[in-house]
């Protein structure tokens, strides 16, 4: 039996985690013709939490940091071949939002991340991403590993 993906999300940042598993969605979406790819950044909104007071200038110069990665992805993507791109940003928790918010909104069947790239006590504190995603995704999810 095969499976056919149409709506296939990937989530990126600056890691090397992420450009690996960018590399996989980018390699599926090619196996599962007329299919669309959606790249998505969530910008963690607890950070902001920290901050003495929340800056607009920082949170535009984040977001329209985002927004370059974003299109960097992106002119991978279309030197690879796709047409069917869409590139979003979001705020909020990312684990909720990639496994959660963005399915139910654009009918996700496949997320495709990276593992986690965070140390052991940032791990117990806050939990992986991609831990986050397998527990509460209703849809399937590859995590890629950097090996």
């Amino acid at each position: 039996m095969s499976m056919t993906y149409k709506n296939i999300l990937v989530a990126v940042d600056e890691t090397n985690e992420s450009r690996i598993a960018f590399r996989r969605a980018v390699q599926v979406v090619l196996n599962n013709v007329g299919s669309k790819l959606y790249i998505v950044h969530v910008i963690d909104t607890r950070s902001f939490a920290f901050s003495e007071g929340y800056n607009f200038d920082m949170a535009e110069k984040i977001t329209n940091n985002k927004k370059d990665l974003l299109d960097s992805y992106e002119k991978k993507a279309q030197q690879s071949g796709l047409v069917n791109i869409k590139k979003l940003i979001e705020y909020g928790t990312p684990k909720h939002v990639i496994a959660r918010d963005i399915p139910q909104q654009e009918k996700i069947d496949l997320i495709i991340c990276g593992v986690t790239g965070k140390g052991e006590l940032a791990r117990l504190f806050l939990g992986s991403v991609s831990e986050g995603i397998l527990r509460n995704a209703r849809c399937d999810v590859l995590v890629v590993r950097n090996s």
